[in-house]
């Protein structure tokens, strides 16, 4: 099965993912997804790199390359081929922004001259234990191993949305056992050779790349990059989620309790880029923002959660929140009449799971 792997790494997202028949799907509310190979500049010698939906960022300097998120071998090893042609200087480090199997694999196109670097929390999400996964995909069984279920609950549930896609569990059981181990999950993923646990500093070629831990969000071993020179951060799959296209007014996937993490950690997590020196947020999803947009992004998580605990300390049911609370400043976002009951419900779980 793992050919099948190789063509689709693209449709892996990090809330969720789209099955082959829904790329191109009529339905308004439906996500549309785009796949095509390109590096953009950012400014002074900052680059982004992507497939069109997924994003990587990278820094050049006289000595090498600063690259964040290689996304998956087949891009990796596109993207090499684009750096050695236009830059003619090797990739020196490799940062992940988190675990997740479709912003982390690639690396090894990269191994024989970069150093690899994550958050010590990718160390544990790499320990053969069931890893921290995306789009409500929760080990239901309790035993430590992703099972079918695992993907097609949330899959079904939330088509092109949560899980992942029709099939994509046949991809991971590599030997056709029935079930996935970790580690077949995360075959493609290499090991990080340095870890960090709060913040951490690179200098290459005279320039400096601040590396930090925001805190937990969609995922518990985030890392956002800023580049002081260039005003720039760069963060995945927080602020900017795989529904996000040109305008950030999106509202979020919001899979199971706001995948496990509580709603106040994602608000700290948000003031945390926030609190940076930046103009540009180039994020691993959509165009590029500015503080203020990230700034929109905090505050619908803020009107979420005081809506949503005042109707719990209201004494509200479920089903009434879902009727009464309309979060009509946001009527205008993208997915608000497919996502609002769905945010609502997510909110729901995760602070009555995190007592606020």
């Amino acid at each position: 099965m793992k050919p099948i792997k190789q063509f689709l790494p693209a449709l892996m997202l990090c809330l969720g993912a789209v099955s082959t028949n829904q790329l191109f799907a009529q339905d308004e509310d439906a996500p549309v997804f785009r796949f095509a190979n390109e590096i953009v500049h950012i400014t002074g010698d900052l680059y982004r790199a992507g497939n069109g939906s997924w994003h990587g960022i990278f820094l050049v300097t006289d000595e090498g390359i600063i690259l964040a998120d290689p996304l998956n071998l087949e891009f990796s090893t596109w993207l090499k081929e684009q750096l050695d042609e236009r830059f003619d200087v090797p990739v020196r480090y490799v940062i992940y922004s988190h675990s997740h199997f479709d912003h982390a694999p690639g690396a090894a196109v990269f191994a024989d001259t970069a150093t690899i670097i994550a958050h010590e929390g990718v160390a544990l999400n790499m320990d053969g234990r069931y890893p921290q996964m995306p789009g409500d995909m929760i080990d239901r069984n309790n035993n430590g191993m992703i099972d079918e279920e695992d993907i097609m609950v949330p899959t079904t549930a939330d088509p092109g949305i949560c899980g992942m896609f029709p099939g994509y569990f046949e991809t991971i059981d590599l030997n056709g056992d029935g079930v996935a181990t970790p580690a077949e999950l995360q075959a493609d993923l290499v090991r990080p050779d340095i870890f960090y646990s709060e913040r951490m500093s690179l200098t290459l070629g005279g320039k400096t790349v601040e590396l930090f831990h925001p805190g937990k969000n969609h995922g518990d071993d985030m890392t956002a990059v800023y580049f002081p020179e260039e005003r720039t951060v760069f963060a995945s799959d927080m602020i900017a989620d795989a529904l996000v296209r040109d305008d950030i007014r999106s509202l979020p996937s919001a899979c199971g309790p706001l995948d496990g993490t509580p709603i106040a950690e994602w608000i700290r997590s948000y003031k945390a880029v926030e609190a940076l020196d930046f103009e540009i947020f180039a994020g691993g999803h959509g165009g590029f923002f500015n503080k203020t947009d990230v700034a929109s992004a905090r505050q619908f998580l803020e009107d979420l959660q005081a809506q949503v605990s005042q109707a719990l300390i209201d004494g509200l049911s479920l089903d009434e929140m879902k009727q009464q609370i309309m979060l009509e400043q946001y009527a205008d976002w993208a997915y608000y009449n497919q996502l609002r009951e769905k945010n609502i419900e997510a909110a729901y779980l995760n602070l009555t799971k995190f007592r606020f």
